[in-house]
């Protein structure tokens, strides 16, 4: 029996931040290590709009963000290309291989020696690791944390997908599921959504037995069906 992940996050409307900031001055790595310690991870950013809204987070002129090394790249694994650099940044003096934001910048990037201190963003998308059905998912996230993750957008796509990797079983929970009184798909929650990711020859233009519940592939890439555990 492969590990069963089940994922949630704190949900966040088009105006709010999806991350979290933590007033804890640590280095970079140490930002890191406290990040993973929760299953979590320093933040990924994939927009202006998604950098504005963290720059409004944080209450500290300079914060870590998942941004570091010599080619840059993602903590969390991201393939994201965005960058909003101040200008003549990035330097390479005193070996300046981890980011920051500076909200005095209007958000803009500056890399950083990692060794410095700094308060930091941390993502609210998290893995669970526990071998569970999807109602159990459900009220495990509902009674610890918040609940399942709701896709209602590209970028939280590329987040999910990004996060899922790191599973060892073949498909991820969602908070999707199907009615089949009124035979349609719906999340978990009050947000409505008319993102759609699903694999080919699945979707809203089939019908389900009931207690059908959406998963996503620890590919990332497509949103399958699922009815229990998996094997």
């Amino acid at each position: 029996i492969s590990t069963v992940f089940a994922m949630f996050h704190f949900p966040a409307n088009s105006n709010a931040s999806s991350n979290m900031f933590i007033a804890e001055a640590k280095s970079w790595r140490q930002a890191q290590s406290h990040c993973r310690s929760l299953s979590s991870d320093l933040v990924s950013i994939h927009s202006a709009e998604e950098n504005a809204a963290d720059s409004l987070l944080s209450r500290s002129q300079t914060v870590w963000i998942g941004l570091f090394g010599d080619p840059w790249k993602w903590s969390s694994g991201s393939n994201s290309s965005f960058r909003l650099w101040k200008p003549n940044q990035p330097n390479y003096v005193n070996s300046q291989q981890c980011v920051v934001t500076e909200l005095k910048d209007g958000g803009k990037w500056n890399n950083r020696n990692c060794n410095f201190c700094f308060f930091f963003l941390k993502e609210k998308l998290i893995l669970i690791k526990k071998n569970l059905t999807w109602i159990e998912a459900l009220t495990y996230c509902q009674k610890h944390h918040v609940d399942l993750v709701l896709i209602d957008s590209k970028d939280t796509q590329d987040k999910v997908a990004a996060k899922v990797k790191n599973a060892t079983s073949q498909y991820v929970w969602l908070g999707l599921c199907y009615s089949c009184t009124f035979k349609f798909w719906f999340w978990i929650g009050t947000t409505p959504s008319c993102y759609q990711n699903w694999m080919p020859g699945q979707g809203p233009e089939m019908v389900y037995e009931c207690g059908t519940r959406g998963a996503v592939e620890a590919t990332g890439r497509h949103w399958n069906l699922k009815k229990k555990k998996f094997f």
